[in-house]
């Protein structure tokens, strides 16, 4: 009899209920914090690399200044160095000009446009990924 009794007071007791709820939950919250954290970086990433796109095939359709000047201490084309400098002030570091691809003679029906193509590679919790903009601009 005795033995039912203290079986039924240990099968009563919740003592650390609280501590294996926690220990199965928070991983999972974990997770969750970090999943949400890096996809938000890549997307920041991917918003400023369509800027930078953006802002290169405008430049370069319109023939402006600051894509068509060479740079001081860059060897690759005026318009590459003008992406590349975009591309630091927007926290892109690693950008090389073998991931840029310009088109300035891109046909869409009729019209002639300057397109730029911009792949940047990216790497969060040892996931290597490569993210990707274009960008088109009417010749002027």
């Amino acid at each position: 009899m005795q033995w039912r009794r203290r079986a039924a007071h240990f099968h009563r007791r919740r003592d650390g209920a609280a501590a294996v709820e926690f220990a199965v939950v928070f991983p999972l919250f974990v997770l969750v914090i970090f999943g949400g954290l890096a996809f938000g970086m890549a997307m920041l990433n991917l918003n400023a690399l369509q800027s930078v796109a953006t802002q290169g095939a405008r430049c370069i359709a319109i023939s402006g200044s600051a894509c068509t000047t060479p740079a001081a201490g860059c060897t690759d084309t005026p318009q590459q160095c003008y992406i590349k400098s975009l591309a630091v002030s927007q926290g892109l570091t690693r950008l090389t000009a073998s991931q840029i691809s310009i088109n300035p003679a891109y046909l869409v029906g009729l019209a002639t446009f300057t397109r730029v193509q911009i792949t940047y590679p990216m790497s969060l919790a040892g996931y290597s990924f490569s993210l990707s903009a274009t960008a088109q601009f009417p010749n002027g």
